[in-house]
């Protein structure tokens, strides 16, 4: 949603976070909506959105010379516990830190996702 600013126009928001779609972006389309759930907005071979929550959407898109995109990262919040969730799984794990509560994973576009752990 908008902000308004002090003379009641609309100024601006956060509208999404972008990644890497990979040469097919319905894929990783369905894959984060495996894991986050959400609801498609837009789907087809070159660019996709997912509503996640709110208005916060997660838009994927295949690098094209017109749309030049790069991977990206995101964090998410996880279970302490749940390591070894077929969710987390997808992911390739970069770096793990046993004694802190986090860890760095990839998705299979190159995207990287930072997991911290809560209690």
């Amino acid at each position: 949603m908008l902000e308004r600013n002090p003379n009641g126009e609309r100024s601006l928001s956060f509208y999404s976070v972008n990644l890497e779609g990979g040469e097919n972006c319905s894929e990783p389309l369905h894959f984060y909506q495996s894991i986050v759930g959400g609801e498609v907005l837009k789907e087809s071979f070159g660019h996709a959105e997912l509503l996640v929550f709110g208005t916060l959407r997660m838009v994927f898109s295949k690098q094209t010379e017109g749309c030049p995109v790069r991977p990206g990262t995101i964090t998410l919040e996880w279970e302490k516990g749940k390591e070894n969730d077929p969710k987390l799984q997808k992911f390739k794990i970069l770096q793990s830190h046993p004694t802190k509560a986090y860890s760095l994973y990839e998705d299979p576009w190159g995207n990287w996702v930072w997991v911290y752990f809560s209690k």
